[in-house]
């Protein structure tokens, strides 16, 4: 339990300092000028190409429209710890050298509701008449709505969705152009996937870790819509207890799983990039994972020598809503003092989320646009007909039920760990499928019960 008392000594922490942003700060902070201009600071933590892709079009907006009006935007590339030099800054109370505008991930929005500095939007989405919310793709616009209130927009869109070989598919005799839409489907089709060389495994049908990232959409897209725990998973108030285990939903995917483990086909691990590696070197004919790898996924399939699919996860059963959690980063706005400068970092969120703008972002990192109407860019139709696997995410998540949402535990770390420590031993065969939702569900309840001890609400 390392990692809880280190992340309840954070939150108390910030807890403390919730009001760093109001009483210790100066009523305005003076806008670091140059002549009449406003400089922004935007905190994003993009690497690699897509860092790349950011700064270029944040270069693009200063040029133009920032140009037009007096107002350039500084991108500065945080890594995956922008929320701690956040939360370091606040307790400072250092507003000088808090960002403008922050991108922080899809499970940081209860946390982002308690920071009085930042500003929610939804004033702001009601009275402007040049930004349209019904445009923008509505799953990832939840994401980012806590107790009904919008405290950001979406930035990239991300989600969940299935590899797999079509070269393997055909070797096995079975139609590579129709992957399986279900596990029962999967696990039909993992024996004819099976290579093995007496007994050395020369090809699973695949490789699987069974994360937060997978048991959170196998729970949420059962039947009309569940969550893995109370009030709406987290989102409607603090989460208090699991509920998994008492809807049974766990168990349903627990079973369904094990026809495809009873098949010797599957190579079960407990995390990291193993099951993409595996699939991308061939030793897997699927593979679950984010629409974020899909490049190098392409680049080590064509290294390797097998023609990529891709398709949505499969459902746990037929009659399941199905669908996929939305994943991604949003970008938060930060009230400095300066209304002239919350004015400059709004006129930039509506730039950045437009129809134009995200069709070229898209483009350029593979990220699922988050404004809809990007996808009728007459630019992005011809490239999605050209690259037409990179349609399957967008097309998941635009169709997917805005309900069916990433977790927002507390504990998600916890969690994290609990889900794949305990699922490892039931896989390989060391717990019964009824004993590990039991296990799972009574640390996951004391990991809440520990936290919110230490965190009372209000």
């Amino acid at each position: 339990m390392k990692k809880l008392f280190v992340l309840i000594a954070a939150w108390t922490l910030v807890l403390g300092i919730l009001t760093g942003c109001g009483g210790g700060q100066p009523s305005s902070a003076p806008a670091p000028e140059k002549g009449n201009e406003i400089e922004l600071v935007l905190w994003h933590n993009r690497s690699g190409t897509n860092g790349e892709t950011v700064d270029a079009l944040v270069e693009e907006y200063n040029s133009t429209i920032g140009a037009e009006k007096g107002v350039k935007v500084v991108s500065v590339r945080q890594d995956d710890s922008i929320v701690s030099s956040f939360k370091t800054l606040l307790y400072a109370k250092d507003m000088e050298n808090m960002p403008d505008l922050a991108t922080l991930y899809a499970g940081d929005v209860e946390y982002a509701s308690t920071v009085s500095c930042i500003e929610p939007l939804d004033e702001r989405i009601a009275n402007d008449p040049d930004f349209h919310a019904e445009d923008m793709v509505q799953s990832l616009m939840s994401t980012y709505n806590y107790q009904g209130t919008q405290y950001s927009l979406p930035f990239h869109g991300d989600t969940m969705i299935m590899y797999y070989n079509k070269t393997a598919f055909e070797k096995a005799g079975l139609d590579p152009e129709a992957p399986p839409t279900t596990i029962e489907e999967m696990a039909a089709c993992a024996e004819k996937l099976l290579i093995k060389d007496g007994e050395t495994v020369k090809q699973y049908a695949i490789t699987l870790g069974l994360q937060n990232c997978y048991l959170n959409n196998w729970i949420a897209n059962q039947g009309d819509v569940y969550y893995l725990g109370n009030n709406e998973a987290g989102r409607t108030g603090r989460m208090t207890e699991v509920t998994f285990d008492k809807d049974g939903t766990m168990l349903t995917l627990l079973n369904e799983w094990q026809k495809v483990l009873d098949t010797g086909a599957v190579q079960s691990v407990d995390s990291g990039d193993q099951p993409k590696d595996e699939f991308i070197s061939g030793l897997s004919a699927m593979f679950i994972g984010g629409n974020w790898a899909m490049t190098s996924i392409e680049e080590g399939a064509a290294e390797t020598g097998f023609e990529l699919g891709v398709c949505p996860m499969p459902k746990v059963r037929e009659s399941d809503i199905g669908g996929s959690c939305p994943g991604g980063t949003s970008l938060y706005m930060i009230d400095k003092g300066s209304k002239d400068r919350t004015d400059a970092a709004w006129d930039f969120m509506k730039w950045w989320t437009s129809a134009e703008t995200q069709a070229r972002f898209c483009m350029k990192t593979k990220y699922i646009p988050v404004n809809a109407k990007a996808l009728a860019d007459q630019e992005i139709q011809t490239w999605l007909k050209e690259n037409p696997q990179y349609s399957v995410a967008f097309d998941v998540l635009s169709q997917s039920d805005p309900r069916i949402q990433e977790q927002l535990a507390p504990t998600q770390q916890e969690f994290q760990t609990i889900f794949q420590d305990t699922c490892l031993q039931w896989a390989n065969g060391e717990l019964t499928a009824e004993q590990c939702v039991q296990i799972m569900a009574e640390k996951c309840n004391a990991a809440l019960d520990e936290f919110n001890a230490a965190n009372p609400v209000g």
